[in-house]
């Protein structure tokens, strides 16, 4: 038996004029769960094809990776560009970054609890009522 497919064909690359977002062009007659997995993996719908994630680690050809990896998974046809393929296999180090110690996959769960956060401010789930410097730590309230 033929393994079943969404009908869904799913194109990532590097957004034209921001650099550091990805890019996702959905085609197909039935493009609703490839772009729910996209929606979970971050990225945000700007009209019916395309959706865009944009982090603030600057971390978005890793995530696109996972993202192309889960829709792989679940027979979606993806497509990665050869410019987003170079930056997903691109060596990186972060400068002067507060917790030397940390691995990179350590780095990016901290990068990516960080973005939730974010993302929960940024649509209005999280409100910041006050932040205050505790000697060398700064502290929120927020409901």
């Amino acid at each position: 038996m033929p393994t079943p497919t969404t009908d869904a064909h799913v194109r990532l690359d590097i957004h034209p004029t921001h650099p550091s977002a990805v890019t996702a062009t959905v085609t197909g007659p039935r493009p609703h769960v490839a772009r729910a997995l996209l929606t979970a993996y971050g990225f945000e719908a700007t009209n019916e094809h395309t959706l865009v994630m944009a982090r603030i680690d600057h971390e978005e050809p890793y995530w696109a990776e996972k993202a192309a990896q889960a829709m792989t998974a679940d027979h979606i046809t993806t497509e990665i560009s050869p410019r987003l393929r170079e930056a997903i296999d691109e060596e990186w180090t972060w400068a002067n970054y507060p917790m030397p110690w940390c691995s990179r996959e350590e780095i990016r769960e901290v990068s990516n609890e960080a973005q939730k956060v974010h993302d929960d401010i940024r649509h209005g789930r999280l409100i910041i009522h006050a932040h205050a410097d505790d000697s060398s730590i700064v502290v929120a309230v927020g409901t």
